[in-house]
């Protein structure tokens, strides 16, 4: 670890610190096909999450956490009248509260008051609000969880197995990594009986309910039982990890769904994820936001496991390297608009995961100025275009890491020059690096102006924390 620290530090590029190509006896992607090779599955989503609120009130420690009817109207109008005509469709629930089901799927989320004895908001009554108003619903569950307040009822698809006898068992369960642990949630051991046909059950369950994207979270402590350096939960060992990624992969293209992988350790490279995923998280959580998390913490320093990264911008260069057009999308978390120190950083945290290709998810409910960084169309038309840059080269701490680059679809070029520095600086791109030449005319997405022609290079004098997003088409 220490010689990994030190690369780093060195400006090395020999970051692929999960390049364990010894993790697997057989590559465990023979057979499989992307999810993101599948028709309509090739764009990472705009969405509005309840993170933000829910993350409030975990810190507040006001158990327990709700969301509730009122909270959901509110949220929708806010959603339907601020955010949807710019293409952000879909209002996607998050941890920290109540997911219960009676058979072993969730079908209730919330409680509706601040007392564990209060009923739940049942699933289909959240669907028909959002139907109401041409939204969408997403969740955040995985089929590697059991909900169930009936151990008997049986899944389906079986002969009489229960979804009870899916869990741990201390009995035939010997080679779990690190038995005295406990369960941090009711596991679904992928080698027992029935778990299949559990895995395609959960897919659906929510296809049926109309929900096409589903984020799957907490996948480190599934695997190893590992988050940073601390030893979490039992751990159920990388080839139940496989092959319930596997079936994700199976169930998932059959029906329909679109699924974002958060906390994989990403091992051997993301091999597995890649096919398994059509996004995945790669960064530690945003928490509170703010610039530190974005860009500072523990910058450039990369690990083998969850989190491989603890800020976005080197989760997104980093990772660069997997992602592109048909292939696997990044997701550096939710953007807490309101926790940046100004108007250059909100733009930079905006631009960046448009520029790697990544989702733009909203959290909290910002309004007026706060909310004009979300209304950017000419910089959302990167996502209804499934654009995906990369960056200059896999650097975390010189100028070529922070300018990014990619093609659109009608043949135009985006560049994104960033400054993650304290001061201001000059970024410049020779455009024959890139395979340009000749005259370019180049418009500004954020200032909506056209700064005339180009030949052989950019440069410009970017703020402290802040961005240039240009946009060049052939003269």
């Amino acid at each position: 670890m220490a010689f990994l620290l030190l690369t780093a530090s060195c400006n090395s590029n020999t970051w692929d610190v999960t390049n364990d190509l010894s993790i697997d006896a057989t590559d465990p992607t023979i057979g499989l096909t992307p999810l993101a090779q599948q028709p309509g599955m090739d764009k990472a989503p705009l969405y509005w999450s309840l993170y933000g609120a829910l993350r409030q009130q975990e810190k507040e420690g006001s158990f327990p956490n709700i969301f509730t009817e009122d909270d959901w109207d509110k949220a929708i109008d806010y959603v339907a009248t601020n955010l949807k005509p710019y293409g952000y469709d879909m209002l996607v629930t998050d941890g920290f509260a109540s997911m219960s089901g009676d058979d072993g799927y969730m079908t209730r989320y919330s409680r509706t008051q601040k007392d564990e004895n209060s009923p739940e908001v049942p699933l289909t009554t959240i669907v028909a609000k959002l139907k109401a108003k041409g939204l969408k619903l997403g969740v955040y569950d995985s089929p590697f969880w059991l909900h169930y307040t009936n151990p008997n009822a049986i899944i389906p698809g079986t002969d009489g197995i229960t979804v009870a006898s899916l869990r741990y068992d201390p009995k035939k369960d010997t080679d779990v990594l690190h038995p005295n642990k406990n369960d941090q949630f009711g596991w679904v051991l992928t080698d027992h009986p029935g778990a299949e046909q559990y895995f395609e059950g959960f897919f659906k369950h929510y296809s049926d309910l109309g929900v096409k994207f589903i984020r799957m979270d907490f996948l480190s402590w599934y695997e190893d039982g590992m988050n940073y350096t601390d030893q979490i939960d039992r751990g159920y060992g990388r080839e139940r990890y496989v092959k319930g990624l596997q079936w994700i992969n199976k169930y998932a293209q059959k029906y329909g769904i679109y699924v974002s992988l958060v906390m994989p350790h990403l091992k051997n490279n993301a091999l597995l994820e890649q096919y398994a995923g059509n996004m995945v998280r790669i960064d530690a959580d945003v928490l509170e936001g703010s610039w530190y998390r974005f860009s500072e913490n523990n910058r450039g320093s990369l690990r083998g496991g969850w989190p491989n990264s603890e800020n976005a911008f080197d989760g997104f260069i980093n990772w660069s390297k997997i992602s592109g057009r048909k292939k696997v999308r990044l997701d550096g978390d939710f953007i807490r608009i309101e926790s940046f120190a100004n108007d250059d950083e909100k733009m930079s945290a905006v631009s960046l995961p448009l520029m790697a290709g990544g989702p733009i998810s909203v959290t909290d409910m910002p309004t007026g100025n706060n909310l004009k960084f979300f209304q950017n169309e000419e910089l959302i038309a990167l996502q209804k275009d499934g654009f995906v840059g990369q960056p200059l080269e896999r650097n975390f701490w010189n100028a070529n890491g922070e300018i990014w680059y990619g093609q659109m679809s009608d043949g135009s070029w985006i560049i994104g020059l960033f400054n993650r520095e304290q001061t201001p600086a000059t970024r410049s791109l020779e455009l024959q690096k890139i395979g340009l030449n000749g005259n370019w005319n180049t418009r500004d997405l954020w200032k909506h102006a056209d700064e005339g022609v180009i030949n052989g290079k950019v440069e410009v004098i970017v703020p402290a924390h802040g961005c240039k997003i240009i946009k060049l088409t052939k003269k």
